[in-house]
């Protein structure tokens, strides 16, 4: 058998939402992978004020006619601080109610927006200035990562992975497309809004893809089934 043969069982394994054993083998390395570049990445944040492709990328986003695109923009940038907590716990609550694993899961992977603030804490990294781009919608507080692709990242691919067993084989590839496509449009109206530089979002990206590749890793391998009999096993008094 190829190489490219377990890869290709893998990628199938995760796309419908049910990780095998070829899914296993490779999402550890693979999460292992991204966590390497999100080091990478935040190390070359940490030594330069701007790295070579912060300048030239967010004012070419911003130079190009997004047309209704950028009511969608808009409407991403809203979704800030408590708008986020409010919307990822009803996202998790609402798929624990409909499927325990799914909230499990989806509990897991929110763990990723709480790493963002340490993160960001510890970095201090100042957002771009006017005198750099031009600056539509200020932002308080730190830059590095961006908390929106972060947040983007972990919940529209936990999303996607949660729904996909649930979802006919022939309309998956739109499940997993709207999550590709959502990712990608929340890293863009962050450049585009002046309130991250690319090398922000490309940190925050990483950081919710790693994590999210490790939730999906771990569950299945180390932690316990969330169904009501684990459940009850953990609140019945000991002997």
């Amino acid at each position: 058998m190829s190489a490219g043969a377990p890869a290709k069982e893998a990628a199938k394994e995760v796309l419908t939402g049910e990780p095998g054993p070829s899914a296993r083998a490779w999402l550890g390395p693979l999460s292992l992978v991204v966590w390497v570049m999100f080091a990478a990445n935040t190390f070359l944040v940490a030594t330069h004020p701007l790295l070579p492709f912060d300048v030239p990328v967010a004012t070419f986003v911003q130079s190009v006619p997004w047309g209704p695109v950028t009511y969608v923009f808009d409407l991403i940038n809203a979704t800030a601080g408590y708008v986020q907590v409010a919307v990822g716990l009803i996202a998790i609550v609402l798929l624990f109610i409909w499927e325990r694993r799914a909230g499990y899961l989806m509990a897991i992977g929110a763990i990723s927006s709480l790493l963002d603030n340490v993160i960001k804490s510890l970095m201090a990294r100042e957002r771009p200035t006017a005198s750099l781009v031009h600056i539509l919608t200020p932002a308080p507080g730190y830059s590095y990562p961006s908390g929106h692709a972060v947040f983007f990242t972990w919940l529209s691919f936990m999303v996607a992975f949660s729904l996909a067993p649930h979802v006919r084989p022939r309309f998956r590839w739109a499940l997993w497309v709207g999550a590709a496509v959502t990712i990608a449009l929340a890293c863009l109206a962050r450049v585009w809004a002046g309130d991250h530089w690319p090398s922000d979002v490309a940190g925050g990206f990483l950081l919710g893809l790693g994590w999210s590749a490790f939730v999906v890793w771990l569950p299945e391998r180390w932690l316990p089934s969330p169904d009501w009999r684990w459940f009850r096993g953990r609140l019945r008094p000991a002997p």
